[in-house]
């Protein structure tokens, strides 16, 4: 079972999806039981106190597409804070190096062009944005509607949070908004797939008496390397290797040292 979340005076269960993520059972709240409130920059530090993170908005995507398809009783809870409040996202745009067009719309409209599509689906919804689009309509009832800053914002302040949210006139999906200002409702999530990964294979290193204490290090250096592997190409694959190897013996040279 996974770890219940604490939210106010209470404890809920998460919501386990298959990725596999684990997002919280509900918005964070106070003692008190009120919702807090945030800044991305707040809920960023917020949950890396408590080993979360912000999801992202492909992730948030997933989770709706799963729950709605479940007919899980959480759906309802997640479109409460969307339609109450908004809900913050780990997503960031900046603008200096962005390829989002300027301007904003209904995703369905916009996607007709491909340079939308192409940077909708990239820096966006990290997700297929065909299929985003039908699954957030489809949880919501509400066309998804973008929302940039003009020319003058791109400029002045480049980087943008992204928030989720839902109005009378669609699904919001609002790339204008700043990090350290803008404030909403959040839920946490942990990748607990992968942690539970590495501790079961960093547990067994260390238990395996046949094992000496440099080849558990140089183990234990290769799992910490582990979560970059997946930035190696075909073309920079010797060169990760031989990155990671001189690690281990570099690091084995400061392990040796008094």
């Amino acid at each position: 079972m996974e770890t219940l979340q604490t939210v106010g005076n209470r404890t809920v269960e998460p919501i386990a999806l298959d990725d596999p993520l684990v997002l919280d059972g509900e918005a964070e709240r106070s003692a008190d039981g009120k919702h807090l409130i945030k800044s991305q920059q707040g809920w960023e530090q917020h949950f890396a106190d408590a080993g979360k993170r912000l999801p992202t908005v492909g992730e948030y995507v997933t989770a709706l597409k799963q729950l709605d398809e479940r007919k899980n009783t959480a759906l309802p809870g997640i479109l409460q804070d969307l339609r109450e409040s908004a809900l913050c996202t780990g997503t960031k745009i900046d603008y200096g190096h962005s390829n989002l067009p300027q301007g904003s719309g209904y995703l369905d409209e916009l996607m007709k062009d491909s340079a939308w599509k192409n940077a909708l689906q990239d820096e966006v919804l990290q997700y297929d944005a065909q299929e985003a689009v039908s699954v957030l309509q489809r949880a919501s009832g509400k066309r998804p509607y973008l929302w940039t800053p003009d020319a003058g914002g791109r400029k002045s302040y480049p980087e943008r949070a992204v928030w989720l949210g839902i109005y009378a006139g669609g699904f919001s999906l609002g790339c204008y908004d700043y990090p350290i200002l803008s404030l909403g409702r959040a839920r946490g999530v942990r990748d607990v797939g992968a942690a539970s990964a590495r501790a079961e294979k960093t547990g067994s290193a260390y238990c395996d008496s046949a094992k000496t204490s440099e080849e558990v290090l140089g183990e234990r250096i290769r799992e910490i390397l582990s979560p970059y592997e997946q930035l190696k190409s075909s073309a920079t694959a010797k060169l990760y290797g031989d990155i990671t190897e001189n690690a281990v013996r570099d690091f084995k040279e400061l392990y040796k040292k008094p």
